[in-house]
């Protein structure tokens, strides 16, 4: 009798032993194809908002997005949107205010076609805004390059790189979000600043070279007027 008794608590720990292992192999399994289902899901939004966006800036250009904080101020409206909450800066600049009317003009539209085309926009807003403004700094660099060309040589030092821009760029875009991004990459790639170089310095370190070089530049500028003239 307790043979059979320890035959059966033996078989029955087998069993649950077997229970057990199948619940796991199981469990492995669903997770595995949790998985795969998330990878699908995250490579298809990566498609669409790469090939969206892309599209998008072939219509628009919102240089002024290119200032980092202008650009954080945006990210936090997303954030605000998804949470429905309401966001709103105490740093009010004329690059703010129009990074608050593209996001009520232009932005909210475009999120919501996203939407409708399988983009889950909460949890995406910064993989949203990281593509956005990388491909948005790629557009404008080569719009600038096109336009002014190639006016710096390489390993010019930073002092004649500055005054060849000051003298290349309009006079109302020198110190435009967007000019000053790709100034900033502009120097890197000639190998004139090096790779780690912050915008809002480069932006500084401009206005503070022309403000201690401000009577040279003017006659820099009037001789290649009068250059032009002649």
């Amino acid at each position: 009798m307790l043979g059979t008794l320890k035959e059966r608590m033996t078989w029955q720990r087998q069993k649950w032993a077997e229970e057990t292992k199948e619940r796991i192999r199981e469990y492995a399994e669903f997770q595995r194809l949790e998985s795969l289902k998330e990878i699908e899901k995250e490579e298809k939004t990566n498609e669409i908002l790469h090939q969206e966006i892309d599209r998008y800036l072939k219509t628009a250009h919102p240089s002024f997005l290119l200032k980092p904080e202008v650009a954080r101020a945006l990210l936090n409206r997303l954030y605000a949107r998804s949470s429905g909450r309401s966001s709103m800066s105490i740093h009010i600049t004329r690059e703010m205010r129009k990074a608050s009317a593209f996001y009520n003009k232009e932005m909210v539209i475009f999120i919501k076609l996203l939407e409708r085309k399988g983009v889950t926009f909460e949890g995406n807003e910064e993989k949203f805004m990281t593509i956005f403004i990388n491909k948005l700094s790629e557009n404008n660099y080569r719009y600038c390059v096109e336009k002014y060309g190639d006016f710096v040589s390489e390993y010019e030092s930073l002092e004649d790189a500055m005054y060849r821009y000051l003298e290349t760029v309009e006079e109302n875009d020198k110190y435009e979000s967007g000019h000053v991004d790709f100034l900033t990459k502009y120097l890197i790639n000639k190998g004139i600043l090096p790779a780690v170089t912050v915008k809002s310095k480069m932006r500084r370190r401009l206005k503070e070279f022309e403000h201690l070089h401000a009577e040279d530049y003017k006659v820099r500028k009037m001789e290649k007027r009068l250059q032009e003239i002649s």
